[in-house]
């Protein structure tokens, strides 16, 4: 179709057509660990944990490498989260983000 409202109905139809079902495997222990660490209260500000995995992960990612087994999108947000934190050019040392995308000065 051409474009406008009935290509967008033609391509979301096509979106949410499933294409195969995916036979998803138990999750490795590495996972599983880094689900553990990230499950903590405040584990993308703590050392240890970064220090005790979530390092590797984020240095693989933003060296562009491949994940050897996929990654809940949620597990790899707050992997990059402690990685930009971390980073001074990302992230000035010391500043807390809000909790929403309110204004602050409006409240």
């Amino acid at each position: 179709p051409p474009s406008g409202p009935a290509h967008y109905a033609a391509r979301r139809a096509l979106w949410l057509t499933p294409t195969k079902v995916h036979h998803r495997s138990p999750p490795s222990s590495s996972r599983q660990r880094l689900e553990q660490l990230l499950s903590e209260p405040g584990a993308v500000n703590n050392e240890q944990a970064w220090k005790d995995g979530i390092e590797k992960v984020w240095k693989g990612l933003v060296n562009g490498g491949r994940l050897k087994r996929s990654l809940p999108l949620t597990l790899v947000i707050k992997v990059i989260h402690a990685g930009w934190l971390r980073d001074p050019d990302t992230w000035p040392s010391g500043v807390v983000a809000p909790d929403s995308d309110q204004d602050p000065a409006a409240d």
